[in-house]
């Protein structure tokens, strides 16, 4: 009897403390493509989805984010991995970086990280290039095209 009550105050408080997202929106399935030049996929570039509301970026915790896959193609990620983005609008920035071959190597347009493909209008978080509406009961696929 005594771990009959010790498993159900055990599951009393799974119920309390949720799946970690206790308070927060719940995450709508986002995703979409990132296109060089309307037919290169952007591979391994990162997109980042910027609550335009400080508040409500508050409130999720932080930035929905996805890397780009060999297809172009990618899901957004905010409380899990591929769990989408929270009912909401958003800005969006997009910083595709080239491996440098050679570590030693920098110039000014270069870093560890490496060479930035894409224009500043596109990587600044201050200043979205394109803004868009996450929707509970929309496919949310977005096409995203950088040059």
């Amino acid at each position: 009897m005594q771990s009959l009550r010790w498993l159900a105050t055990l599951l009393l408080v799974a119920l309390v403390l949720g799946c970690g997202t206790s308070g927060k929106p719940p995450a709508i399935p986002v995703k979409g493509k990132v296109m060089f030049k309307k037919e290169t996929p952007a591979v391994g570039a990162m997109i980042v989805f910027h609550p335009v509301s400080e508040e409500f970026e508050r409130r999720i915790g932080g930035k929905p984010f996805a890397k780009v896959q060999e297809d172009g193609s990618f899901v957004l990620t905010t409380y899990e991995e591929n769990d989408g983005a929270p009912e909401g609008e958003y800005g969006l920035s997009v910083d595709w970086r080239v491996k440098p071959k050679n570590f030693l190597v920098f110039d000014s347009e270069s870093s560890a990280t490496g060479k930035q493909m894409l224009k500043e209008k596109y990587t600044d978080p201050r200043k979205p290039f394109m803004k868009v509406t996450v929707q509970k009961g929309q496919a949310n696929d977005f096409l995203i095209e950088v040059d």
